[in-house]
């Protein structure tokens, strides 16, 4: 089996393969559970946990890591707006690339249009795919940023991610912070610029929402 050679990269796999999968990394964690001092199978309460935890992991904690890219519909700009089109508050549900431990918290996405507007639950899509990964924020801002930028051929497009990093809350410092990324381009990057400010003032409804 191929594997991959980034911890936030993408190989579509099939569903045999991912039930292969699954098998594999239910042994690998009960040998996991036994080497960390735990009689798994003795409680009739985690005696199924290795198989529960390989099918979190494939189904849903990195299922942006083996599924295609989804399906992005864009419509043509007729009216040729040119205003700001934002999509805030988008659950970033991820997985610390380090720990791996889970990190969470909201997204704001934004762009201005040049030909085409994009479908609007297609940036939650984006998100979602993106973030369903181990994964760093930072990479995770960038990976966004600049999908989008592909995808719509525009030269405008803005990502804050404001999440609480259980790696930083439940180990080591245990403090509950908020770290915040952005990733700007094209008109974002202009102060004094009434789309930019339009963007930033979303991006503090965001942080509201964490806090």
């Amino acid at each position: 089996m191929s594997l991959l050679k980034k911890s936030n990269g993408n190989l579509p796999r099939s569903a045999e393969e991912i039930e292969e999968m699954i098998e594999k990394a239910s042994e690998a964690y009960a040998g996991f559970l036994t080497a960390v001092g735990f009689d798994y199978t003795a409680d009739r309460q985690t005696v199924d946990t290795p198989r529960r935890v390989a099918k979190a992991w494939l189904k849903d904690l990195i299922v942006g890591s083996i599924t295609p890219e989804p399906n992005i519909t864009v419509f043509p700009n007729d009216e040729n707006y040119d205003g700001l089109v934002i999509q805030s508050g988008i659950p970033i549900v991820s997985m610390c690339a380090h720990h791996n431990l889970a990190f969470t918290g909201y997204a704001t996405v934004a762009y201005v249009p040049d030909e085409n507007v994009i479908g609007l639950s297609k940036l939650n899509r984006i998100v979602e795919w993106f973030a369903r990964r181990p994964q760093m924020q930072e990479s995770l801002t960038q990976q966004i940023h600049d999908y989008v930028a592909d995808k719509m051929t525009c030269e405008s497009v803005a990502v804050s991610i404001a999440c609480k990093h259980t790696c930083c809350s439940h180990r080591g410092i245990k403090h509950p912070s908020v770290m915040t990324t952005n990733k700007f381009s094209g008109v974002f990057m202009e102060k004094n610029n009434m789309i930019r400010e339009e963007f930033l003032h979303a991006i503090e409804v965001n942080g509201a929402i964490l806090k």
